[in-house]
């Protein structure tokens, strides 16, 4: 086979380069099967495929806790249940829940009781009954004791106590031995840490809530790719059977020294049936133009990537910029001379041709 190449080189009489343009006749076109096609205008570019998992913002996190020491009774909700804001989690009990609450009682008493010492002296000062000393001084207190009151109501909320609890304690000074934990959000319980007939201290927190909202995608990316992605850029995901728009939301500051990578984030709709902790590869494209060339068509031509033209008088080669890759197809720069066709079978044979090389 070799030999009858060389021959079929030699001793051609029709075959001419010329300016980089080789000129081949119909026969020797159908005996090489040199084949031509147009290339395919693209809208986006593949980056490519990257090990990629989805985690939840910290914002979306919640810890449920009491800032006094309480004993569990009832536990209303368990582990990754679903809840509602303002559903009952639990409900618990204490001696400072108690304690709290006996004093908030005693400053509502003392408050009524400077208001009607108050008010009575400032009637009296109005008629110059009592000089008017009194009635600053009545005001001073009163003023202290509303500031007062106002403090132990917010201690109370502190606590978790509702507005009705509050007002229960104003109008009917009725002390409750227990109090009902409610979510302030809704979503889902990631973590229960406490179990019926325990003593929670503090500093431990009952649940973990994850709020409903978007989560996140990180993927680890190879620097010299990662650099190509700017903040806020908007790029097309697939991921878990799902193909979606998504933006770029941070790189890391820090690179992976082991592999020269680079953690980029990228946001996800809230509607994506994805959760947290999920692993699986991504394939991440840009939105910008260009033509998808057969790989099989591409070669390299004094170090340049090339694909061979085919014009009226034969073929002539181009270099080529590629911008991206997927398993068939380059990605090229949009260049004129690419609005021809271009050679994507028996590619070797002209380019042993353009070197002068023995081709098999």
């Amino acid at each position: 086979m070799k030999n009858i190449f060389k021959i079929s080189i030699i001793t051609s009489t029709i075959l001419s380069l010329n300016a980089e343009i080789l000129t081949l006749n119909k026969q020797q076109i159908e005996d090489w099967k040199i084949s031509s096609k147009r290339v395919i205008t693209s809208k986006t570019i593949p980056l490519g495929s990257f090990m990629a998992e989805v985690v939840t913002p910290p914002q979306l996190l919640h810890s449920v806790t009491l800032p006094f020491a309480s004993q569990l009774k009832v536990l209303k909700v368990a582990q990754y249940d679903y809840i509602k804001k303002g559903e009952t989690l639990a409900i618990v009990t204490g001696s400072e829940w108690i304690k709290i609450q006996q004093k908030f009682i005693e400053d509502a008493i003392e408050l009524k009781h400077h208001k009607n010492i108050a008010e009575r002296k400032n009637r009296l000062c109005q008629e110059e009954i009592i000089p008017r000393k009194e009635c600053i001084g009545a005001d001073a207190e009163y003023k202290a004791d509303k500031i007062r009151f106002a403090s132990a109501k917010e201690l109370l909320r502190g606590y978790g106590a509702s507005n009705r609890r509050i007002n229960e304690l104003i109008n009917k000074f009725k002390i409750e031995q227990s109090i009902p934990i409610k979510s302030h959000i809704s979503g889902k319980i990631l973590k229960l840490n406490v179990k019926v007939g325990e003593t929670i201290e503090p500093t431990k927190a009952f649940f973990i809530i994850q709020e409903n909202g978007a989560l996140w995608l990180e993927v680890d990316i190879p620097l010299k790719i990662a650099r190509r992605l700017k903040d806020k850029q908007k790029v097309t995901i697939n991921f878990g059977e799902k193909k979606f728009k998504s933006r770029v939301i941070l790189h890391s500051p820090q690179i992976n020294i082991q592999n020269q990578t680079q953690k980029i984030r990228f946001s996800l709709l809230k509607t994506l049936p994805f959760l947290t902790g999920q692993k699986e590869i991504a394939t991440i494209s840009i939105s910008k133009k260009s033509l998808k060339v057969p790989k099989k068509a591409v070669i390299s031509l004094d170090n340049l990537d090339s694909v061979f033209i085919k014009k009226d008088k034969g073929y002539t080669p181009t270099s080529i910029k590629i911008l991206g890759e997927n398993r068939e197809f380059y990605f090229v720069e949009v260049k004129d001379s690419l609005n021809a066709p271009i050679v994507v079978e028996s590619v070797a044979i002209l380019k042993s041709m353009m070197k002068g090389e023995d081709g098999e």
